[in-house]
């Protein structure tokens, strides 16, 4: 991996998975006038270095501590060669050595004479040349964008940063190729992501609903949603390089306007987790300059290899979908566009018609764009189709094989004819099914996807199509939907198309019986889509800050509860507040941290109390003596490394009448002093346990016995 010295601005070789090499890199939307090339710079760093590019920089000396007065600020360490040095560094130099060894200096120092005879005469071919810079940070034709991101990445003490307009030589197609399959990895292990924003001014209101960080170009372009959410650490710069706020800070901003799930954005779950409909879904109308990039740029959300090919045009996406289906059994791959929704729909006609889909011509689509109606639809694995009460008959695995004819597969079909349309569209009244434009031959089904929308949690897809009997004898399975009206109020109807429908346990069910296991071909087109780095486990802490997911918040709320999570302010800055409440009772738990040995570790200190809904205090008789005599209820305590989630701790309460709550806390790392809480209210019977029991025994080992006492007196917020 090629990166940027960013001290010496020249370029070194380095390993990011040799474990010692920390580095930043830089995520931007490219410059429309171009941006500087890795052969530009390379012209540039040869006025200042004589060496290779392979050639790694000295290592450089510990940083010069002085007290002198006279000695100014030179340089975090020393470099190596004076040419690095400014005109006013080297100045200063001279006095302190001056100063030091009692030396006088000239008076044209720290310059030569201009009219000295032993200079050489300038040569006039030179002239149109630019000024020899003592640095190659002051030389006028470095890009103003490298300059300044290697300032940033200097100032917050990296040694490397990797920029890809300039650290790819482009004019490779293997290095290239090599620097699009390996991005998301090197996005992943970076220390931090800079997402230089150009155009947003900075000092706004960012979350306004017309601002300019919401309309950002850096939001809509392709590759920048693997640097998006490939790394863990993202700081956003406004385009005069004023930090504007974390990936962390901004996450619920983020969401709104990518509409990709803050659990990807903030790795609490692996990409994985997520449907390949879903993460589809985020890379629908983003752009690219080529088209070819919008498949190139998510190789790395689905973990794949595969050769680039400029030239393809959008046979890429096609490639990449192919890959993806090697390597998972994820039918949302197929569950593209409109999914027939009835509770968003108005009074629909009763005339349908089955129509055949051109545009694509099979079950893959052709574009990302397909996929942005995808983003509520999830994968069922555990759902098993038994069309038959023997089960042995009922289960068929997901595979996929690549024949001369097509990719050969097998799906659950379902005869699609006025009964089961009546069915999936939740009519109460006949309905008609023409198929005006049916190919000559052909046999309409819904084909059965083992996938879910979240609209209609367990029922199961039924995806619209037809096969058609080719020369060869096989079917061809081809795409197609069903074409209705919408009734308005006033008599005046829309078209509706979906795709996809909804079919409801009770439907599969009722059409067991007609379910069958068909073998397929998806037709070959016709010629005309990380680790997380160890140094961020590593670094010292600063400062703390808890956060309550909204999907924490959801579950809470299903269960009857408010939560509300208050963050510290100037008069307890180590406090957070949590309060749930419901209409019985309301617990508080008020966290406390302390940061020890310079950020190196810490202790979070929990007490909980429990009030009925008017205030009065209820007991706890489990709580033992020392508990209530003031010591905190929970306690953790981590150290670097930090492990990346802290026991669950549980303290048992007890609720008016025989009923017993039990609170489960926990803690899972979210990267420099950020830590995610998981919350859960337990109501039913468990054995006996104390006031403090651990859930598990993740990095229990490292957990004190009791954490300090919390101050007993706290004064009014506000």
């Amino acid at each position: 991996m090629r990166l940027l010295d960013t001290e010496t601005g020249q370029f070194v070789d380095k390993d990011p998975e040799d474990g010692k090499t920390v580095y930043a890199i830089l995520s931007h939307t490219w410059d429309e006038d171009g941006e500087q090339t890795y052969e530009q710079l390379k012209e540039i760093q040869q006025r200042y270095h004589s060496g290779s590019e392979s050639q790694t920089p000295q290592s450089r000396p510990n940083v010069v501590d002085t007290d002198s007065a006279a000695s100014p600020k030179l340089v975090r360490a020393l470099p190596t060669a004076l040419g690095r040095l400014t005109a006013s560094e080297v100045e200063a130099l001279l006095c302190l050595v001056a100063e030091t060894f009692g030396l006088a200096l000239p008076a044209h120092a720290p310059g030569l004479s201009q009219s000295d005879p032993s200079m050489p005469v300038p040569d006039p071919r030179l002239s149109q040349q630019p000024p020899p810079s003592q640095s190659i940070w002051d030389d006028p034709e470095l890009s103003p964008k490298i300059r300044e991101a290697c300032r940033i990445a200097r100032e917050d003490g990296y040694d490397y940063i990797w920029i890809d307009s300039c650290c790819i030589d482009k004019s490779s197609s293997s290095e290239l190729s090599e620097a699009i399959n390996s991005m998301y990895k090197w996005y992943g292990l970076a220390d931090v992501c800079y997402a230089y924003l150009s155009d947003v001014p900075s000092g706004e209101i960012y979350q306004a609903d017309d601002s300019a960080f919401r309309k950002s170009r850096w939001f809509g372009r392709g590759w920048t949603l693997q640097e998006l959410i490939a790394p863990l650490w993202v700081e956003f710069f406004s385009k005069d390089w004023i930090p504007i706020g974390s990936k962390h800070d901004l996450v619920d901003l983020v969401e709104s306007i990518t509409k990709i799930d803050e659990k990807a954005l903030l790795h609490v779950e692996p990409l994985d987790a997520f449907s390949v409909a879903q993460r589809l879904s985020w890379a629908a109308e983003r752009k690219t300059s080529r088209v070819e990039d919008r498949a190139y740029s998510l190789l790395g959300i689905f973990n794949i290899n595969m050769p680039t090919l400029y030239g393809e045009s959008d046979y890429a996406f096609r490639r990449l979908q192919e890959h993806i289906m090697e390597r998972t059994p994820d039918q949302s791959l197929l569950a593209w566009e409109d999914v027939y929704l009835a509770s968003r729909l108005r009074e629909t006609g009763e005339k349908w018609e089955a129509q055949p889909d051109y545009d694509p011509l099979d079950l893959f689509a052709t574009s990302p764009d397909l996929f942005r109606s995808c983003r509520g639809i999830s994968t069922l694995h555990h759902h098993a189709i038994t069309p038959t009460s023997e089960s042995s008959h009922g289960r068929a695995m997901v595979e996929y094989t690549s024949t001369p004819y097509g990719i050969r597969t097998q799906f659950w079909m379902l005869a699609l004819n006025k009964d089961l349309l009546l069915r999936a569209i939740q009519h109460r009244r006949p309905v008609q099914l023409e198929f005006p434009q049916s190919p000559r031959g052909s046999q309409w089904y819904l084909a059965i996807l083992s996938c879910e929308h979240s609209e209609y949690p367990e029922h199961l897809l039924g995806r619209v199509c037809y096969i058609a009997s080719s020369k060869s004898g096989i079917d061809l399975i081809r795409p197609g939907y069903i074409k209705g009206i919408e009734l308005h109020a006033n008599g005046v109807g829309n078209y509706c198309t979906p795709d996809l429908f909804p079919l409801s346990p009770d439907t599969i069910e009722h059409c067991r019986a007609q379910i069958e296991l068909k073998t397929v071909y998806i037709p070959h087109p016709y010629r005309a889509a990380l680790p997380q780095s160890s140094s961020i486990r590593r670094q010292l802490y600063t400062t703390m800050k808890l956060v309550l997911l909204r999907g924490t918040h959801d579950a809470l709320r299903s269960q009857g509860y408010s939560a509300n999570l208050r963050d510290p302010d100037p008069g307890h800055p180590t406090t957070h507040r949590l309060v749930l409440s419901n209409d019985e009772h309301t617990i508080a738990v008020e966290f406390q941290h302390t940061l020890e040995n310079d950020g190196d570790d810490f202790t979070i200190a929990a007490r909980v109390k429990m009030s009925g809904s008017h205030g009065v205090q209820l007991d706890s008789d489990s709580a033992p003596a020392s508990h209530q005599a003031g010591r905190p209820t929970l306690a953790w305590w981590d150290a670097t490394s930090w492990e990346t989630a802290l026991d669950h701790q549980r303290v048992e309460l007890s609720a008016a009448g025989p009923r017993t709550l039990i609170l489960d806390l926990g803690l899972n790392f979210g990267g420099r002093g950020y830590y995610f809480l998981h919350v859960e209210v337990l109501s039913e019977e468990l054995p006996a346990l104390s006031a403090v029991e651990p859930a598990g025994n993740q990095g229990g080992e490292r957990e004190r016995n009791e954490a300090e006492d919390l101050s007993s007196t706290r004064g009014t917020r506000g």
